[in-house]
């Protein structure tokens, strides 16, 4: 999302509308539009029910935020619905009803990330402190000693700190209690890092169209992480909003190289390429499109304008 070019290759429609209330950052009213198209397809397209998804996290991040409990927990439930395999929903779900104290749901909500994916530290972490505060030592212990054969190198110290310290069995006193918070608190922070922040600050610079903004803050990011896909896909946004159509498929080609599963990096590099007059790889790339995600309707649409196109020469 983001390209400005987007809507030239999506007829008006429906899809349109949406697509273009989620890059203004209306995103309940473009949920409510993907929902429409949702409700009246059988086998609803990937891409479309990516976009749903987006548009229903950033909804339960505004929600929260504005003290809506029960419908930031809607909308992150009818996430995991759209993405049931999507741990990383899992693990938001599961600590927004931490937060709310409704414990046992977050336990469920982190044990499904645990079994979509059993090396997610963050969730095992989080599912550890929740059976500490639910008095499960036993629990808490299983889980530290699970995230420590497979956790990061920085966190290996304050780990086995928590294993010692962790009581079998039963609860913490209060001062134990509270160092083990202010452990757990450190290791779910993770090492400190400005990229996650710099990229919120591109991604708003682009929906309100100030691409050398994005540039600048891009730029910087990739210079502390070179090697991060998302960063060169966004910059390769920007340039492509900003005309720079060769800049922007060196940028997409390059998150590629480092995710070569990135499909929205493979979808953004087909659409530059054809604007490029580039048809036959921007084909391979909108077929690859096609064999990760059946059915999406931009790459859809892009093909059959090229077929057009190749008929007409």
């Amino acid at each position: 999302m983001f390209l400005d070019k987007l809507f030239r290759f999506v007829p008006r429609s429906t899809l349109r509308r949406g697509l273009s209330l989620f890059n203004r950052g209306e995103f309940e009213s473009a949920a409510l539009l993907f929902e429409e198209i949702l409700s009246g397809s059988r086998e609803p397209a990937d891409d479309v029910t990516m976009y749903a998804c987006e548009a229903y996290l950033e909804v339960a991040r505004k929600r929260d935020t504005d003290g809506d409990t029960a419908g930031a927990l809607q909308a992150l439930e009818r996430t995991a619905m759209l993405r049931p395999g999507y741990a990383d929903v899992q693990l938001r779900l599961g600590r927004l009803c931490e937060k709310h104290d409704q414990l046992q749901r977050a336990r469920d909500a982190y044990t499904r990330a645990l079994n979509i994916n059993p090396r997610y530290f963050e969730a095992r972490l989080s599912l550890a402190r929740l059976l500490m505060r639910l008095e499960d030592g036993d629990g808490a212990l299983a889980q530290l000693q699970e995230a420590a054969q497979s956790g990061p190198e920085f966190a290996a110290s304050e780990l086995q700190q928590l294993i010692r310290a962790v009581p079998a069995g039963g609860a913490a006193p209060p001062p134990c209690r509270q160092r083990l918070e202010a452990l757990f608190d450190k290791l779910l922070a993770g090492p400190p890092s400005p990229v996650c922040a710099g990229i919120e600050v591109a991604r708003t610079a682009l929906r309100r169209g100030d691409n050398q903004l994005a540039i600048a803050e891009l730029k910087k990011l990739l210079k502390l992480e070179p090697g991060f896909p998302d960063l060169h896909n966004l910059l390769g946004v920007a340039y492509d909003n900003e005309e720079m159509t060769d800049d922007a498929i060196e940028e997409f080609e390059q998150a590629l190289r480092l995710n070569p599963d990135f499909v929205d990096a493979r979808l953004n590099l087909g659409l530059a390429l054809f604007e490029r007059g580039r048809d036959g790889e921007a084909e391979r790339a909108l077929r690859a499109v096609e064999a990760q995600q059946p059915g999406n309707n931009l790459a859809r649409n892009v093909l059959s304008q090229i077929e057009s196109r190749s008929v007409a020469r």
